[in-house]
C-alpha cells in the first residue's frame, strides 16, 4: 500500500470505476502504471505461465506469489491487487496469507471459493466449496489484516457450474462475512447487502 494518492478502498468508497489490467512481473506493471491505468492485478495465472509454463492449476506456493507480489507492488506509484488462489489452505494459510500480502505492500487480494487443487477460474470444470466455508476464509482473512484498507475480496467462481443468481447470493454471503467487495469472476459485481 505504497500507491500515491488515494488508496484503493478510499477510491473504491468514493464509488471510482477502476480498470486494474493483469499482469506477472514488475516490468509490465511498469508499463501499465506509466500508461496511466490506476491500479495493478497481479495474475496468477499469468505468473504461473511467466514462470513455470503451466497454467494455474495451483502449483505456484503461498511465497512464490507473496515475493512477485512484492516486486510488482515496489515497482508503481498505483495500488495492486494479487490474486491469493484459496488462501493456500485452511483458516491458518488464510491468515499467513493476508499477513505476508500484506508485509508485501499490495492494497488488496482476493480468495477463490474454489476447492483443492484449484484451477484458474476461466478453465471448465471448476470444483467449488461450500460457500459457508469460504465464508470463514474471509472471516478469517479479515480477522488476520492489520490495516482496514487492506481489501480482502471474495471472489465466485460459481457462475459458469451453477447459474449466475448462485454465483450473486455467494458473493452477498462473502460481502457479509467482512469482505468489502465480492466479485464473481465473470466480472459481475453484486450489490453489497
Amino acid at each position: 500500500m505504497t500507491a500515491e494518492g488515494p488508496c484503493l478502498a478510499e477510491r473504491l468508497d468514493r464509488g471510482d470505476f477502476i480498470v486494474a489490467p493483469g499482469c506477472h512481473d514488475a516490468l509490465g506493471a511498469r508499463i501499465l502504471a506509466q500508461a496511466g491505468f490506476g491500479a495493478i492485478y497481479l495474475s496468477g495465472n499469468g505468473l504461473s505461465a511467466s514462470l513455470l509454463g503451466a497454467p494455474d492449476i495451483g502449483l505456484l506456493t503461498l511465497t512464490e506469489m507473496a515475493e512477485r507480489a512484492r516486486a510488482v507492488a515496489a515497482a508503481v506509484p498505483v495500488p495492486v491487487i494479487a490474486d491469493a488462489d484459496t488462501g493456500y489452505g485452511n483458516l491458518n494459510n488464510v491468515a499467513r496469507t493476508v499477513k505476508l500480502y500484506e508485509q508485501a505492500g499490495v492494497a488488496a487480494l482476493h480468495l477463490e471459493d474454489q476447492s483443492t487443487p484449484k484451477k484458474c477460474g476461466a478453465m471448465d470444470t471448476l470444483s467449488l466449496i461450500d460457500a459457508d466455508e469460504h465464508a470463514e476464509k474471509i472471516r478469517a482473512a479479515t480477522a488476520a489484516r492489520t490495516h482496514s484498507r487492506f481489501l480482502i475480496i471474495g471472489r465466485s467462481d460459481a457462475r459458469a457450474s451453477l447459474g449466475l443468481d448462485e454465483a450473486i447470493r455467494r458473493g452477498q454471503t462473502y460481502a457479509r462475512a467482512a469482505s468489502r467487495r465480492a466479485s464473481d469472476f465473470a466480472g459481475r459485481i453484486p450489490e453489497d447487502p
